[in-house]
């Protein structure tokens, strides 16, 4: 019965036009904005360490386009079933597909994306998969039954693979043996026995060595893949992905893990440089601290 009525919820908002269900998703989220205090704080925190030049009123102004960002970005998963072929042509570009093809085709190399929460990046595997072939990435399962359910259908509409995280290692492994393509999400924090302490922005953070070790493992390539908003189109996007990262084999393998975790930070911070508003900048990524050194984000859990 509830998960009647949640479908029956979808399809009334599918129904209303994408440029008014952004309007009424984005008064919502400033709403939120409005009394979300402590997740405010958390974004003010984060703005700090990776911009402590950065002004009080131009801070503020990222934090507020981030909520709003957070509203377009949810109607335009409402939509997702509705967008075609046509859609896609008209309102997203691709750039770089050609690097990827190359790993897969040219070299035929397992290969995996590298991104983060930046855009709408429920979008980019959805394009990506739509306009080239199906692709596959690694998801933490929502605690709901029902929406979990009701997301992952949206998710793999256009035939890509949703990998649960608590079973991912053997599953990518499988997945990167058919030469399909990986996404991973490497920009959340994580505990000190799932990642390794390197540099991101001013201060270091705990960051998941997973996608270096499959990488050394597997001999796989790994691509950074970002979408970017067009800031003068709303629902205008281009997805942009780059050449593989270099990668010795041949290196000490525990220096080559923490050299190439770096260089996916790298990769990272230059997309956030360039367009900070498009960072969802609420999660706590410094959270993990180095024994003996203070919590960031003391008095916000």
């Amino acid at each position: 019965m509830k998960e009647r009525i949640v479908r029956a919820f979808l399809r009334i908002l599918e129904a209303v036009p994408l440029p008014g269900l952004a309007w009424f998703c984005e008064a919502i989220m400033l709403l939120v904005y409005a009394v979300d205090r402590k997740h405010r704080r958390i974004a003010r925190i984060n703005l700090r360490i990776a911009f402590p030049e950065m002004g009080d009123a131009e801070g503020d102004r990222i934090i507020r386009a981030c909520y709003r960002q957070m509203g377009t970005s949810a109607a335009e998963f409402v939509h997702l079933p509705k967008m075609d072929a046509a859609y896609i042509r008209e309102r997203f570009r691709i750039e770089g597909a050609e690097h990827i093809q190359e790993s897969l085709e040219g070299r035929n190399q397992p290969a995996m994306g590298m991104t983060g929460h930046f855009g709408n990046w429920e979008l980019l595997s959805h394009v990506l998969g739509a306009q080239t072939k199906p692709v596959a990435f690694i998801v933490r399962p929502l605690k709901s039954e029902i929406l979990d359910r009701i997301v992952t259908e949206r998710r793999e509409c256009v035939g890509n693979t949703v990998i649960r995280k608590g079973d991912s290692a053997k599953e990518v492994m499988k997945v990167l043996r058919k030469r399909i393509l990986v996404g991973i999400l490497i920009d959340q924090n994580v505990d000190r026995h799932k990642g390794i302490l390197v540099d991101f922005f001013t201060r270091k953070a705990y960051t998941t060595f997973g996608i270096a070790r499959l990488a050394l493992a597997m001999n796989a390539a790994i691509h950074p893949g970002f979408i970017f908003r067009d800031p003068a189109r709303k629902f205008h996007h281009v997805l942009r992905f780059g050449p593989p990262l270099p990668i010795d084999p041949g290196a000490p393998r525990e220096e080559e893990v923490a050299r190439v975790t770096r260089r996916c930070n790298e990769e990272l911070e230059k997309v956030i440089r360039e367009a900070p508003d498009q960072w969802m900048w609420f999660h706590r990524r410094w959270k993990t601290r180095p024994v003996g050194e203070p919590e960031i984000y003391r008095g916000l859990q």
